[in-house]
């Protein structure tokens, strides 16, 4: 079996790394053109709800927005969060945003991704790892910027 030439190779690896990058890439989610709702298995979620429950969670979240998504087979929700101030996000807080995504989103989401980003400098990734931290012994959180949850971890919250 003949290699793909080092064009089409480097072609696939770029389309890669766009696809595997595009969830930590505040740019792509924080567009004019954010989607107010979401249609999952033939039912709508009302984003703008989303984005309320999760803004209600603490005052210095000034922006919310996000994207749901097939990764592979899985349906998933990014959810991004631009926050101010220089206090970490409390275990309270962090639970309190995840809540507020499982209750507005429908069992068809598999995963959630929650990001947060300085408001001030939304390239800079906020750490969540003292938050993650005081999470229960019972889930799985996977971090690398972002805190990603199965469907079965969020409702164990």
């Amino acid at each position: 079996m003949a290699r793909p030439s080092t064009p089409a190779r480097l072609a696939g690896v770029a389309l890669i790394s766009a696809l595997l990058l595009a969830p930590l890439s505040g740019c792509a989610i924080f567009s004019a053109g954010s989607t107010p709702t979401a249609t999952q298995e033939g039912k709508e979620t009302d984003m703008g709800a989303l984005y309320a429950a999760v803004a209600a969670v603490d005052p210095r979240i000034e922006k919310v927005d996000g994207q749901v998504y097939y990764s592979g087979a899985a349906k998933t929700i990014d959810v991004v969060v631009l926050i101010s101030g220089d206090e970490p996000v409390s275990t309270d807080a962090l639970t309190a945003m995840l809540v507020a995504i499982r209750d507005n989103t429908s069992d068809a989401i598999e995963t959630a991704t929650i990001i947060a980003r300085d408001a001030e400098d939304d390239d800079k990734i906020v750490d969540l790892s003292p938050a993650i931290a005081g999470l229960p012994n019972d889930i799985t959180p996977l971090w690398d910027g972002g805190l990603t949850l199965s469907r079965v971890d969020l409702d164990k919250l």
